[in-house]
């Protein structure tokens, strides 16, 4: 599957010691296990009827899913920064009369952290008698950055055509430092929205959704102590009313991480980072305040 062999490369290039078909199963079991612990404490131990077993698990086995890519994304984006200055570095390289593997020979030695790394690979391959094009190909696929391989695809084709590289090289770092800086402005310019979703997605309407809950289910138990004939069928009510709340608050979670993802990165992939961070601290919030708010209407009663 082409989707097994993605998460394969993902987690070689975190540099996790597992593969695809260990941490899957790993991280279903481990959210389902989580779910279940907590379905066995709140519901038999507890006695609360809640869906947060559901949301706590599926945010733990989300995010052990989603760490290979998180560490990918993390490592890329600390690859595109130092590009530019690896780039103008090679120019002044090729400039001096050096040949290319020179050039990738400085960037290796240089502190360049991850990216010296992933040089040192095309440079092994490059002395091993393979040629540029293979060598920077092989450097750009294992990156897997749409920036980074661009910009190998105009290195290659200029030295396809015989252009003076180490110009060109000039030319394309600062370039690649513009487009990385656009992309940091962008990030700078969404603070303030972001912060608001994230306060409004897994703060306040969790807090407002658990206080309501509260609030309902202490009118809904003096009704039960009140009425006689009906009073069942009254408790049964509030509780489905507090899972449809619940459940609700699970959607808007979701939908806000989705939301915060496209604001902020400009595509989908990175809610798999947001939604199990707001999943644990939207339900810890709504708990803790329904928690409070039931506790403080319990005293004043």
């Amino acid at each position: 599957m082409d989707f097994m062999k993605e998460y394969n490369a993902w987690l070689k290039f975190s540099k996790m010691k597992f593969n695809a078909a260990t941490w899957i199963p790993i991280s279903v079991v481990l959210g389902v296990a989580t779910g279940a612990i907590l379905f066995f404490i709140l519901n038999f131990l507890l006695q609360i009827v809640t869906i947060i077993p559901l949301a706590f698990g599926a945010a733990v086995g989300i995010m052990l899913l989603g760490f290979p890519y998180m560490q990918k994304e993390k490592i890329v984006d600390s690859i595109e920064r130092d590009f530019s200055d690896a780039l103008k570095q090679m120019a002044d390289t090729l400039k001096a009369g050096d040949t290319y593997a020179s050039a990738l020979r400085e960037i290796v030695n240089s502190d360049y952290g991850r990216l010296s790394e992933e040089m040192k690979i095309a440079l092994r391959r490059l002395e091993e008698g393979e040629n540029v094009e293979t060598a920077l190909r092989g450097f750009a696929e294992r990156v897997d950055s749409r920036l980074i391989k661009r910009t190998i695809v105009i290195i290659l084709d200029s030295i396809k055509t015989g252009s003076s590289l180490s110009d060109l090289l000039e030319d394309i770092s600062d370039d690649v430092r513009e487009l990385y800086r656009i992309k940091e402005q962008r990030k700078a310019n969404t603070t303030m929205q972001f912060m608001f979703m994230i306060a409004a997605g897994g703060f306040i309407a969790p807090m407002i959704f658990g206080e309501v809950t509260a609030v309902m289910s202490m009118f809904s138990s003096l009704t039960f102590e009140a009425i006689t004939a009906s009073n069942q069928a009254t408790q049964q009510m509030g509780v489905f009313i507090e899972l449809l709340i619940q459940a609700y608050v699970f959607v808007a979670i979701v939908g806000t991480g989705l939301m915060m993802s496209l604001i902020r990165e400009g595509k989908l992939n990175k809610s798999i980072i947001y939604i199990p961070l707001l999943l644990l601290a939207g339900y810890t919030m709504y708990y803790a305040a329904t928690f409070a708010v039931g506790f403080l209407i319990a005293g004043a009663i």
